[in-house]
């Protein structure tokens, strides 16, 4: 769960200056269940219940964090065991965690 709040806390400091976002009335109590489903690790549910907000949002601030969420639970959810996609040295390694061949770093 601390990773978890970790993640949270990066994605929102890599966002860019602290801004406060303002969601709407009826989006706001889906991402409190979110971020409850996210703390108890359950992100199917978590993401199912952004599927919901996405479906009622209304602001540009709405969509922004309904985002930020996805981004979390993705980041969250990652298996260590297995490799991922990352852009890290732009580009040199691949979807399936073998270096990319005739690319430059």
């Amino acid at each position: 769960m601390k990773i978890t709040a970790a993640i949270l806390l990066a994605l929102m400091t890599i966002a860019g200056p602290a801004q406060a976002y303002i969601v709407s009335k009826e989006v706001g109590p889906l991402l409190q269940k979110v971020q409850a489903l996210i703390a108890a690790e359950n992100y199917r549910a978590a993401a199912a219940k952004l599927n919901e907000a996405e479906a009622v949002k209304s602001t540009s601030d709405d969509a922004y964090v309904i985002n930020q969420f996805r981004d979390a639970i993705a980041a969250a959810s990652l298996d260590p065991t297995q490799p991922h996609c990352t852009s890290a040295g732009m580009g040199v390694t691949r979807c399936d965690g073998h270096r990319a061949t005739g690319v430059q770093p």
